[in-house]
């Protein structure tokens, strides 16, 4: 998941994320992988439920 500059209500500025660093290649074994593609689909649901939750809060 790729997240863009997004605008900050309470410091009210825009976020530009950091440049992502490489990292140095290493093998990871089919658990770590697994959880690695977890850990991004749970802050994938997280993040998704923030922007719902911020959007119906500026509604009304």
């Amino acid at each position: 998941m790729i997240i863009g500059k997004w605008y900050d209500p309470i410091s009210q500025r825009w976020i530009v994320p950091r440049e992502a660093r490489p990292v140095a290649a290493y093998s990871q074994s089919g658990a770590e992988k697994g959880l690695d593609s977890r850990k991004s689909g749970e802050a994938e649901r997280i993040w998704d439920l923030l922007v719902d939750c911020c959007a119906n809060g500026s509604s009304g």
